[in-house]
């Protein structure tokens, strides 16, 4: 239930943000004079027609202003990357069910063991999660930017004093990059939720970040007797034993396993 609230609320604060995007982007597009069209505005561009009026006159002021946004982003872009890896850490768990590997530690590894990811997430992952972070950001700084008009003389001088008071601090926008938005986070949205409808392969019980759940899984079956630890080994989880009762038992081993068949039960090791 806490992965389906964590695959419902996400997605939500996305929607929120497109609609409240959406909702600048309109009234930025009202603002506009008659006439005015998309193509006669580029990305972070300067324009008379897109400055935002009645902002305070200070650059510090404008400046929070205008990176807020960012922020906000980078909060939504922290959870967009934990429920990728919560559900990929879901792929890898399964995968011991189908695949003899070793175990992947934050330490220093040791024998079959495989170090964490760098980047949290598998390289084909974890790359485009931040070109597309890179980019989102980007096309955020070009949409409501600072601007600072300023006076100088013929000769490149600050002007005079009359002509410094005409100077003024504000903040301008892209209505294309606004737009921009929009789409990739539009698609962003869509993307993990196509991701999350991908059904896992089934082998073994899910554990999630269940520490009791997991313990029950890494049990062994026999201890090791030569100083070897298995958790220096390459490892499978399936079927180790079946007691006199019937009752299978099931843990990651560095030896045999058997498949788990539907409609029977099984248990962990018991200590």
């Amino acid at each position: 239930m806490e992965h389906l609230s964590s695959l419902l609320t996400l997605p939500l604060r996305f929607l929120i943000t497109i609609i409240a995007i959406s909702l600048l982007l309109k009234m930025g597009i009202d603002h506009l004079p008659n006439g005015a069209t998309f193509d006669q505005f580029a990305f972070g561009a300067v324009d008379p027609r897109t400055y935002i009026s009645n902002m305070p006159r200070d650059v510090i002021t404008n400046a929070v202003i205008a990176n807020t946004p960012q922020l906000f982003l980078s909060f939504l872009y922290f959870s967009y990357n934990a429920l990728f890896t919560a559900m990929l850490m879901g792929y890898e768990w399964l995968s011991y069910s189908r695949k003899r590997k070793g175990l992947r530690v934050s330490r220093q590894p040791s024998g079959a063991q495989r170090s964490t990811y760098f980047l949290q997430l598998p390289y084909r992952f974890g790359i485009p999660l931040m070109v597309l972070s890179g980019t989102l950001h980007w096309l955020v700084s070009q949409s409501i930017f600072l601007v600072a008009i300023d006076f100088y003389d013929t000769f490149g001088n600050p002007g005079s004093a009359w002509s410094c008071g005409l100077g003024y601090k504000t903040l301008g926008y892209s209505p294309p990059a606004m737009a921009s938005v929009i789409v990739l986070a539009g698609i962003m949205v869509i993307s993990i939720i196509a991701f999350g409808y991908i059904p896992y392969k089934r082998g073994m019980p899910l554990a999630g970040t269940c520490s009791m759940a997991i313990s029950a899984a890494c049990h062994p079956a026999v201890r090791v007797e030569d100083g070897n630890s298995i958790a220096e080994q390459k490892l499978k989880w399936g079927v180790v034993s079946t007691g006199v009762d019937g009752l299978g038992h099931c843990a990651f081993s560095a030896g045999n396993v058997g498949a788990i068949v539907k409609g029977r039960l099984y248990g962990g090791i018991s200590t």
